[in-house]
């Protein structure tokens, strides 16, 4: 399996994709554009918008099979510049029990992502193997490669299927529909993808996941967008895996640049028992 250099922040598809996923220039559906350069303009939009530092707080609703629910609110202090590795800290805020774990992720300069979780009732970090970046990320439907957010013209080839309109909250949105095929060397979970990306904006608002035999396993809706510094950016989404009924909405509760710059040693996985998350603002 080969990983590719990630482009964070929330959540590819998710967290910091999640962290800063979703974010986009304003832009305008051309006439004669094909699939590999809307997946290319997706990424320059990306990477325009979340360079430099921000601060995220967001809430992570998930709901089991069985109906029950629970909410995690996280803060994220994510850096990317250019020709630098991109560095992202997620502070667990609640539910009590998680409270002041940390989630750090780091890009290599080879453009591989190494992965560490902090456990403070065991006064301990773990690093996150190759082999366990797709599992669960703290029990809901998202995972550890999802938080990592695929570059997706390095990852796929792209096909328009056709130009359609999708529903995202009050709104009525033009979108490409696009089939995704993996390029040679990278092995997602699941090779059929199919997703929708805004027009008028390069936002990615739809995405299903089939497997080998065509059956829908899993669902990516964007549920409402917003803007930050003047850019259209993802507000409210939801991922579900269509089987088991589980899913996950990820809502943006704030967007910000900090206060101050965020040293190296925030990002060093030696220091995360010494994080001071109230320096940062992330304790209300």
């Amino acid at each position: 399996m080969r990983f590719i250099r990630r482009n964070s922040t929330l959540f590819s598809i998710f967290l910091s994709s999640i962290l800063v996923l979703g974010f986009t220039l304003a832009a305008t559906g051309e006439d004669n554009i094909s699939g590999n350069e809307i997946l290319e303009k997706v990424d320059q939009k990306s990477e325009v918008v979340s360079q430099g530092e921000i601060l995220s707080i967001l809430t992570l609703h998930d709901v089991q099979p069985d109906g029950s629910t629970r909410d995690l609110k996280l803060a994220a202090l994510a850096r990317k510049a250019t020709d630098q590795p991109n560095r992202t800290l997620t502070y667990f805020m609640q539910p009590e029990g998680l409270r002041g774990s940390i989630f750090l992720s780091r890009d290599t300069e080879e453009g591989e992502t190494r992965m560490w979780s902090y456990l403070p009732a065991y006064q301990r970090k773990i690093e996150v193997s190759a082999s366990q970046k797709r599992r669960s990320f703290f029990g809901t439907t998202l995972t550890y490669e999802d938080i990592g957010n695929w570059n997706f013209s390095e990852s796929f080839t792209a096909e328009i299927v056709e130009e359609t309109q999708v529903e995202v909250g009050e709104e009525t949105l033009s979108t490409y529909k696009l089939k995704l095929t993996p390029r040679e060397g990278v092995e997602p979970e699941y090779p059929n993808q199919t997703i929708w990306v805004g027009k008028d904006n390069w936002l990615l608002l739809s995405s299903r996941t089939y497997d080998d035999e065509g059956e829908l396993k899993v669902k990516m809706e964007v549920q409402e967008i917003t803007t930050f510094e003047g850019n259209t950016v993802t507000k409210k989404l939801e991922k579900e895996l269509v089987e088991s009924g589980h899913s996950t909405t990820v809502i943006y509760e704030k967007r910000a640049r900090p206060d101050q710059e965020i040293p190296d040693s925030v990002f060093d996985p030696e220091n995360l028992s010494e994080f001071d998350p109230e320096k940062w603002g992330m304790t209300g």
